[in-house]
């Protein structure tokens, strides 16, 4: 009986080192996955924003420097008429 005791007693503590060495850092491993899928979806998020705004920009840029050419063919007729 004492045998029998000392035995479920050693495979109880050699479990429980296989838990310790083996279950908890696979844990802590798919708690650091599941952290960095996130963190990757919120840069996803962030890059599709910052390229709407870039390009929204970009098409203002474009606005604007026609009307600057515009404008500058405008100065130029009018020095050519005050000449």
């Amino acid at each position: 009986m004492g045998l029998l005791i000392g035995e479920i007693v050693t495979l109880l503590g050699i479990a429980s080192v296989v838990g310790a060495l083996i279950v908890k850092p696979i844990i802590n491993l798919n708690k650091s996955i599941t952290k960095l899928n996130d963190s990757i979806d919120v840069l996803n998020k962030d890059t599709g924003n910052l390229a709407e705004r870039v390009t929204k920009h970009g098409k203002e840029i474009d606005e604007h420097d026609r009307h600057l050419i515009v404008h500058d063919k405008e100065i130029e007729h009018l020095k050519e008429k005050v000449k």
